[in-house]
């Protein structure tokens, strides 16, 4: 079943407002062992994060321990939400905006389905040819779910997509993904759009966040 997912434009000052820590990504992918957030499986996977103790790559590093440390992006006090960048036209799409996280919902952001990291890593591979880095490696509370970003370089031509391109690239999109046996909507691809747009205006960049 797809989980929900909220997509969302930050900028480098508000990732160090909302999250834990955020770092630079590696120009090239290491093979770690991580723990699947659906199944809790721990398994070998290709990441790009150069971990807290390469200093160079921190942008922002707090203990959530600390008095002064972030809050959930789930609590209040992050600013009043503000419309979503496409309006709800179902129930279903009203109540993933309801229940997305509300420090999210202060910036330009998207309550989907199922738009994760992998779906953001073969998009930029439909739109690049290859895979790149994700713009910011960003770690939340660990109640607070997952965080993946779309990679800098794939802003441009997703900004850039005409309307009649949007199908086809939907589908070319859902053909890179077929071997994983996922789906993206093209609902998605045009929410993508429009913060691709955003994050170009605002000098900011584009992420998922995905709940526990």
């Amino acid at each position: 079943m797809a989980r929900a997912t909220t997509l969302f434009v930050a900028t480098d000052e508000d990732l160090v407002r909302l999250f834990v820590a955020v770092r630079h990504a590696l120009e090239q992918p290491i093979t770690t062992v991580k723990k699947n957030p659906v199944m809790h499986q721990l398994h070998a996977t290709s990441s790009w994060d150069p971990g807290e103790d390469d200093e160079e790559a921190v942008i922002s590093s707090r203990s959530p321990s600390l008095p002064v440390a972030v809050a959930s992006i789930y609590a209040d006090g992050g600013g009043e939400p503000i419309d979503p960048v496409l309006v709800p036209d179902s129930r279903p799409a009203i109540a993933l905006e309801e229940t997305a996280p509300l420090r999210l919902r202060a910036l330009p952001h998207a309550a989907v389905v199922g738009i994760t990291g992998l779906e953001l890593e073969a998009l930029t591979v439909v739109l690049l040819g290859e895979k790149k880095p994700p713009a910011r490696i960003v770690e939340p509370l660990d109640h607070d779910g997952f965080v993946d970003g779309l990679p800098t370089e794939a802003l441009a031509p997703l900004a850039a997509l005409s309307d009649e391109a949007l199908g086809e690239l939907a589908t070319r999109w859902n053909a890179a993904l077929r071997l994983t046996r996922r789906r993206a909507e093209a609902s998605s691809l045009v929410a993508l759009r429009a913060l691709a747009r955003e994050a170009l205006a605002r000098g900011g960049h584009v992420f998922t966040h995905m709940p526990l």
